[in-house]
């Protein structure tokens, strides 16, 4: 039984080894194929327009993939919205790894919020994890956020949010979407932050 679907759509330093196994459902995209190669990692599908590996390296990929999934440049959804949404064809009830190198485009790291914010996936990277807390009373494990320098809270939609066991703590705040007033928190040592929202938030942790 498939627990959890990890995407890789980029070359990373995060240690993958946890998902190499019949648990755990792992979909290639573009480059992030050629990491998962160069780590001895599976790939069950292998799903882009692939514009950005060369002849040689596709032909590895194809070698490599169960199932490979070639798309036209020309469509309606970026490589690694197509992944989630086959991911979410095929599982959908399991959660969503996205690994995702941080662009000096902005419209790209937009993108990245919007699939968080659409689809609950954890994106991840070798910098950040951005990830949504559903409305209510959401305790945030230290340990999991410990080696992260800033943790930011940005609304979807206009919410109330209350904040304990961070350096800076507010009660029934007056959050709206967007708004900046939440920018730049940071960890208590051995505390588990305590996030109370009206509505669901987006959390963004950076070194």
């Amino acid at each position: 039984m498939i627990k959890r679907v990890l995407i890789v759509c980029s070359e990373s330093n995060i240690n993958l080894n946890m998902f190499n196994n019949h648990n755990n459902f792992i979909i290639g995209v573009e480059r992030g194929c050629l990491d998962l190669i160069s780590k001895k990692i599976k790939i069950d599908l292998a799903i882009s327009d692939f514009d950005r590996v060369l002849p040689a390296e596709l032909a590895i990929i194809k070698d490599y993939a169960i199932k490979i999934d070639v798309q036209n440049c020309e469509k309606d959804y970026l490589d690694g919205e197509l992944a989630i949404l086959k991911a979410k064809e095929m599982y959908p009830n399991a959660p969503i790894v996205f690994i995702s190198k941080q662009t000096k485009r902005y419209d790209m790291s937009l993108s990245a919020i919007n699939l968080v914010k659409n689809y609950d996936i954890k994106f991840v990277n070798d910098e950040t994890l951005i990830q949504k807390l559903p409305k209510g009373i959401n305790e945030l494990n230290f340990s999991n956020f410990e080696i992260y320098t800033y943790i930011s809270f940005f609304a979807i939609s206009h919410t109330k949010i209350s904040i304990k066991n961070m350096k800076y703590n507010v009660k029934d705040f007056e959050f709206n979407n967007f708004d900046n007033k939440c920018i730049s928190n940071a960890l208590i040592i051995n505390q588990n932050p305590i996030i109370s929202t009206s509505k669901e938030i987006i959390v963004i942790a950076s070194k």
